[in-house]
């Protein structure tokens, strides 16, 4: 296909997808980011689009609490850009690429369907970052709007099999869903070295560190009691828990009584690019969620050289861990499981921890945005093409 103009549309540029976007960009004539905010509210990183072409539409904030069958709670907004519609028609994209289900990608399907009318060639992409566990009790109204744009999406890019399965589900036919795995920076968290982690048998110390929001989402609060519950248990032993992160729950795990040989740190929100440093000196990356549509923090650690503790209802968890090389698996809505990988993990030999952070290591550089960027001009050429 010839080198087309994209436009793609975001909520808002986190710091962690520009340097991914700066790779599309060199694979296309033009790209345009339209998005929603310029940052959201609830989140501490600076706005910096490094000469991308990034454009804030006109849009209302709308908040809401959504309850998940697995019983918490999240606070979260949704934003309705009211003049989506009338920017793609100036700007006349071949490809159109939307993130999520909402208003702007229906306005991009909208779009779609008004192109030929207007004598335009356009072709339109759902970029779904979703799994089935991070999509359970969404309710039947949006599952039908979703078919509905299902119906006049060109494709759907997602990223990986967990949201494949539910593409299909919602009526994308298997040969329009594109595998496109989320990635980040790799060389901002490779350039850490193994030797800030040594074996230190002697102390019989264990740290963990956990980078993300402080919400009941994390799990945070049921892992640390399970933290506590291990210490009891194997009082000659001494764990160190550090998070990265802010959020509603912190006031709750501050007020939790630990046991004297458990350390909980709790650092606060940090600049992204401080985030590899305070990895540095950590044994593994703990990371207890009970929902996420991916969580890049495993791609992150594990190309800092961690081996991950990591929850099951993440899609990471599934297209990147292997159990007993790389990481350990459980099920945290499973004492059991929960407590069966805790003790494997933490009774595994320092230097053998060492040795799975290596293949983490390897596992990750798979997950490069050369890779990602790859595979979205894939999925642009398939589209194009039918």
């Amino acid at each position: 296909m010839p080198r087309c103009s994209v436009v793609l549309l975001l909520n808002f540029v986190p710091p962690y997808r520009v340097a991914l976007l700066q790779a599309l960009e060199r694979e296309v004539r033009r790209l345009t980011v339209l998005v929603s905010t310029g940052m959201e509210a609830d989140r501490s990183w600076k706005t910096d689009w490094r000469g991308l072409d990034v454009r804030v539409s006109r849009s209302l904030t709308l908040p809401y609490r959504r309850r998940h069958p697995d019983g918490f709670r999240e606070d979260l907004s949704t934003h309705l850009s009211v003049d989506m519609l009338p920017r793609l028609c100036a700007l006349a994209p071949d490809i159109v690429i939307s993130s999520e289900f909402g208003a702007r990608t229906l306005q991009a399907c909208l779009y779609r369907c008004l192109a030929p009318l207007l004598g335009r060639r356009t072709r339109f992409l759902v970029w779904a970052t979703l799994s089935e566990d991070s999509e359970r009790g969404r309710g039947w109204a949006r599952r039908t709007l979703r078919r509905l744009m299902a119906k006049r999406a060109d494709g759907a890019m997602t990223n990986g099999e967990s949201g494949a399965r539910y593409l299909e589900s919602i009526g994308f036919a298997p040969e329009r869903i594109f595998r496109v795995h989320q990635s980040t920076d790799l060389d901002r968290f490779a350039s850490l070295h193994t030797a800030a982690r040594l074996p230190r048998e002697a102390s019989r110390a264990v740290r963990l560190v956990t980078v993300g929001s402080l919400i009941p989402r994390k799990g945070l609060r049921p892992f640390l009691q399970h933290l506590i519950a291990w210490c009891e248990t194997n009082t000659d032993r001494v764990l160190s828990w550090r998070l990265i992160g802010d959020g509603p729950e912190r006031t709750a795990l501050e007020e939790l009584l630990l046991p004297a040989n458990l350390k909980l740190t709790l650092i606060g929100d940090v600049a992204y690019e401080d985030v590899p440093s305070l990895m540095a000196d950590a044994d593994l990356l703990a990371f207890p969620t009970l929902a996420d549509e991916w969580g890049l923090v495993v791609n992150e650690a594990m190309a800092a050289g961690l081996p991950v503790l990591a929850s099951t209802r993440a899609q990471a968890t599934g297209e990147m861990i292997t159990d007993g090389q790389d990481g350990w698996l459980f099920d945290p809505t499973d004492p059991v499981s929960t407590e069966t990988a805790l003790g494997r993990a933490l009774n595994t030999p320092a230097a053998s921890r060492i040795a799975m952070g290596d293949a983490a290591r390897q596992t990750a550089a798979r997950f490069s945005h050369a890779n990602t960027a790859r595979r979205m001009i894939e999925a642009i050429e398939a589209v194009w093409d039918q």
